[in-house]
């Protein structure tokens, strides 16, 4: 199945949950569920065993690869220790019939210690080990039983997996409770562990099947440093200053923190910490307070407090954010030191506290905005990367990838004007303070009248300002203050990966946007702060509804850097089909026509030349050229490659921005090894990305009549990319010339099988696992602070 069909299918009411240790559709089979013992048992309770040595890496590279976030197998998260022994359920996450919120079931939150979680559904997957007995039974451990079934059914190397072996991320699945699993293992005999992939090593099934039979013994120790106390003893001590300035403060930190991977800048190998709202104060154990929003009302008592992460660090969840004696100053400078005297604490009524413009009134719109432009990065990754572990969600209503600047903050009538915010504060509502109780379509219309007036107001109050209606110039641009490379990024937002780079990457996309501070903190409010991955399907919708404004807000505030006559037919081809759309031409509509724009232009592409021209002017921050993926005059070499580098690029050039048959046949993303030498240390990583064109990203419904694949394009970046990586690729280095020929070949599905069995590495490859382990070592080593380890869940079948 291609993977590029997933997304053609998907409609926001579907928010089924990979909720099953596997399941394959395959009834070919009715014979009995294989005996653990056909695992290797001899010696198992003799073998030395210790959980972090022996145990961890192989439950890390193995399982942790598929079993971590909400979107792990029946739940069942084998990060760490106290996921393991909370074990599975049958409750899923993801769920598109869900008239009512559920109950949160977040790891180290919102339960602990396996009783509470099996008063919460959880059934053990470890408990009571093997029986040395021919036949499976009830009571032997199911991770066991799950390796078992997939030692018994292994898949033919290195092939296409059976069209019944589904990897569709929405495919109807099970999970087996022990009186179950004789059943599961006859219907779905394909259905073992690891699910669809090649086995494991002996070894490595060895170590596993020791530990449990050992009673699974482990912790997840956290053993923190003098010099992290101290520096821990120091932020908390800053979050929990009693005046009503820093009360406030703290919280708006909080309420922007909360998803963050928190670490010390001269600690960046970690340990990690995650911010909370704790009954205790430093220097007692945490007694977090557990909300669905961080907005939530906490109670009476509060204090912040950075609980360490214990659970094994996985790409798509870690989100970084540095903490140090720089962020420290500069946020007292931010909030502290700014001029405002804040007359009361807000309220956690939901009409206050879900909207950030009236809870925050009084924090000065300047030091809310510059505090989230240092780190616009961070802050645009939260909600396009975002850690519910299906952001198609919320945001599959933006292109694939697209340019992002930020609107000045001297520029920005929501920071100049004070009394602007306060005006319209009302009319920037939010979908969560509805808490999913009101039909999504009496909130679209809510919400679409009161943009419009939104908009209407914000227009009159620009035109105070440039009375002969002059219009924007490129200093309008936040230029990242001289030296802040947060100023240009790009987003690409595939079906399964997001990923926010700094610089502009990539071709020329086909919409970009600037983004000013009302626009910036409703996407963090409307994604993040606000989102309830729990929440019910009104919630759901509104929330990717509600994304529609902000998106076509950013778009048509870059619009009108453009020449007037050109904005309007330009935006009409961002929106072929959809201009009748009642956000399109009311709630949304342009009003920059009639406005001039102070950027020159010369004949020819407008949008071309303002891109060229804000990176002309932002040379400082912007980053090296992208000499992938916009040579001019191939080749062009990046300066500082290696000659191994350059001959790989060089080569690489050929399929970088291009668009073709081949295009198409692409998975989403495909990570690359160059093997350079023998010893593999030299070896390179690219990855290649597939970005869909489309007509319109403004339904929610029919992607696929929307599709036009002959304007997908390539994007080449240099090293990794992405947290779900669809296929691997591998060529020595002596076959890059033979690589990108037959890939420009394979414009076909049986030319591009073809170089596949070639180049590929398919999941069922003996070298699948050894290529995973060093793509993840590769990226620990290139970038060490965001490294995580990557879900597998979604490699495709090739």
């Amino acid at each position: 199945m291609h993977a590029r069909s997933h997304r053609s299918r998907f409609t926001i009411s579907c928010l089924a949950m990979l909720a099953a240790f596997a399941a394959a559709c395959a009834r070919e089979s009715q014979q009995p569920a294989p005996s653990v013992a056909t695992l290797p048992l001899e010696g198992a309770l003799e073998r030395p065993i210790d959980y972090q040595k022996d145990v961890r890496p192989v439950l890390d590279n193995r399982c942790v690869v598929c079993h971590a976030c909400y979107d792990a197998p029946c739940q069942l998260l084998l990060s760490s220790h106290a996921g393991a022994t909370r074990g599975a359920t049958q409750d899923p996450v993801y769920d598109s019939s869900r008239l009512r919120a559920k109950a949160p079931t977040r790891m180290f939150v919102d339960a602990h210690g396996d009783a509470a979680w099996r008063e919460r559904g959880f059934f053990p997957v470890l408990a009571n080990g093997p029986h040395r007995t021919a036949g499976p039974r009830e009571d032997d451990a199911l991770l066991l039983r799950m390796l078992a079934l997939g030692r018994a059914h292994p898949f033919a190397p290195g092939k296409r997996l059976p069209e019944s072996v589904s990897l569709d991320i929405n495919r109807g699945l099970t999970c087996a409770k022990g009186d179950e699993f004789a059943e599961y293992g006859r219907e779905h005999p394909l259905g073992g562990m690891p699910y669809a992939a090649a086995p494991l090593s002996e070894p490595e099934l060895a170590t596993l099947v020791s530990w449990v039979v050992q009673g699974a013994p482990g912790a997840d120790p956290v053993a923190l440093s003098p010099q992290v106390e101290a520096s821990l003893r120091e932020w908390e001590a800053f979050l929990n200053g009693d005046s009503l300035k820093q009360r406030i403060t703290s919280r708006y930190l909080y309420e922007h923190w909360f998803v963050a991977s928190l670490y010390f800048e001269d600690l960046p190998a970690g340990p990690f910490f995650r911010i909370v709202r704790s009954r205790t104060p430093p220097g007692q154990p945490i007694d977090e307070i557990a909300t669905v929003r961080p907005y939530d009302d906490p109670g009476p008592t509060v204090f912040y407090r950075l609980e360490p992460l214990v659970a094994t660090t996985v790409h798509k969840t870690h989100i970084v954010y540095p903490l140090g004696k720089t962020r420290l100053a500069r946020l007292k400078e931010l909030f502290i030191a700014s001029r405002w005297q804040p007359k009361a604490f807000p309220s956690y009524e939901p009409e206050v506290a879900a909207n950030p413009f009236v809870a925050f009134a009084e924090i000065p719109a300047r030091s809310r905005y510059q505090y989230m432009l240092d780190d616009a990065q961070y802050f645009v990754m939260t909600f396009i990367r975002g850690p519910v572990c299906r952001g198609q969600v919320a945001v599959d209503v933006i292109e694939d990838q697209f340019f992002v600047t930020f609107l000045a903050p001297d520029r920005d009538v929501s920071v100049t004007d004070p009394k602007f915010l306060e005006r319209t504060k009302e009319l920037l509502a939010l979908p969560a303070e509805n808490q999913g109780r009101i039909v999504p379509g009496d909130i679209y219309l809510s919400f679409a009248r009161d943009q419009h007036r939104y908009l209407d107001a914000r227009e009159a109050a620009y035109d105070k300002l440039d009375p002969k209606r002059r219009g924007p110039a490129l200093d309008w641009i936040w230029d990242g203050d001289g030296h802040n490379t947060n100023a240009l990024l790009t987003v690409f937002r595939n079906f399964d990966n997001a990923t926010v780079v700094r610089g502009f990457v990539g071709g020329m996309p086909k919409t970009a946007w600037v983004i000013d501070y009302p626009i910036f903190e409703r996407l963090y409010y409307d994604l993040v702060a606000g989102f309830d991955v729990f929440g019910n399907v009104a919630h759901q919708v509104s929330t990717r509804l509600y994304m529609d404004h902000l998106r076509m807000q950013s778009e048509n505030l870059f619009l009108g850097f453009l020449p007037e006559p050109d904005r309007k037919p330009i935006r009409a081809s961002w929106y072929v089909g959809a201009t009748h759309q009642l956000d399109y031409f009311y709630a949304n509509q342009m009003r920059s026509l009639g406005h001039g724009t102070q950027v020159r232009y010369r004949p020819g592409d407008p949008k071309a030349q303002l891109i060229e021209q804000i990176l002309a002017r932002n040379a400082r921050v912007a980053g090296p050229p992208d000499a992938l993926n916009r040579c001019a005059t191939p080749p062009c070499q990046r300066e500082g490659a290696t000659a191994a580098e350059r001959a790989v690029e060089t080569e690489l050039q050929r399929l970088a921005s291009r668009k073709g048959a081949w295009v198409a046949q692409l998975p989403e993303v495909s990570l690359i090894r160059v093997r350079v030498d023998a010893s593999g240390a030299n070896d390179l990583s690219y990855s290649l990305i597939h970005n869909d064109a489309h007509t319109n990203v403004a339904f929610m419904f029919d992607e696929g009549e929307r599709r036009v694949p002959a304007d997908d394009t390539a994007t080449v970046v240099r090293g990794q990319f992405g947290s779900y990586p669809n296929f691997f690729f591998a060529f020595d280095l002596a076959e890059a010339r033979a690589f990108s020929d037959a890939l420009l070949a394979a414009g076909t599905p049986g030319g591009f099988e073809a170089f596949v069995d070639r180049y590929g590495i398919r999941r069922t490859d003996p070298r699948f696992w050894a290529t995973s382990d060093w793509l993840n070592a590769d990226l620990r080593r290139a970038q060490p602070i965001e490294a995580g380890l990557y879900d597998l869940g979604r490699y495709g079948n090739f």
